[in-house]
């Protein structure tokens, strides 16, 4: 009878919180649903691959979103770390790259959307913007990986929040895996908490991704008033 019950209600409470966004235009329970989707397994990932293409990964991103919003939208911008993916800068880009600060940034290219945002997340006041560099494209130039990169600056600043531009397959396979989620945050190396908001690549091509700049922007602008 156990599991019976368990094969009844276990797809019902899937189909509530996987539908809720479409159907009444919210998301449910986001702390059980980020806990289904980190735990769910294979079989849940292919269900939701077949209902909609990348959906797990869109639920994971509004459940943590939505969880620790009014937490990150209350930290203070000076707390704050943004991390850009080194695949959104343009092609000819001339930036160079170190292994401690990541694209050396120039912030005077005209037409650049990556430079542009990033300084206007320093002018808002934003502790520091990375530009994430990818070790596996540029290999020989003793950089780390793109997580470590990452978790290396978690630990240096200790933000009270952080927002992220990431793909499915880095948000899957290099960040979760190490990451515990508590009641005050995203957890990413022992004691270091933070309240991590995030946004999608739209493309993810490696060398040349696309993102809504938009979202991007109202995200980086959240403020508790």
């Amino acid at each position: 009878m156990h599991w019976a019950w368990f094969l009844i209600i276990f797809p019902a409470l899937a189909a509530f919180l996987v539908l809720g966004p479409w159907l009444c235009g919210r998301l449910f329970l986001p702390g059980l649903t980020l806990t289904l989707l980190r735990r769910g397994g294979p079989s849940l990932t292919r269900l939701l691959g077949r209902i909609k293409p990348g959906l797990e990964f869109k639920l994971l991103v509004a459940a943590g979103n939505r969880l620790f919003g009014r937490k990150f939208a209350a930290a203070p911008y000076q707390r704050r770390l943004l991390f850009l993916p080194f695949c959104l800068r343009p092609l000819d880009c001339p930036a160079e790259v170190h292994p401690e600060t990541g694209l050396c940034c120039l912030g005077s290219c005209p037409d650049c959307e990556l430079g542009r945002l990033r300084q206007e997340a320093l002018d808002l006041g934003y502790e520091q913007v990375y530009v994430v560099p990818s070790s596996r494209i540029m290999s020989g130039r003793g950089l780390l990986p793109s997580d470590q990169f990452i978790k290396a600056k978690l630990a240096q600043h200790a933000p009270l929040a952080a927002l992220g531009v990431v793909c499915e397959w880095h948000l899957r396979q290099r960040l979760l895996p190490e990451t515990r989620v508590g009641r005050s945050g995203y957890q990413v190396r022992q004691g270091v908490k933070a309240a991590l908001h995030g946004v999608l690549l739209e493309a993810k091509n490696c060398r040349q991704a696309q993102v809504n700049w938009d979202r991007v922007r109202r995200a980086m602008l959240l403020k508790a008033f």
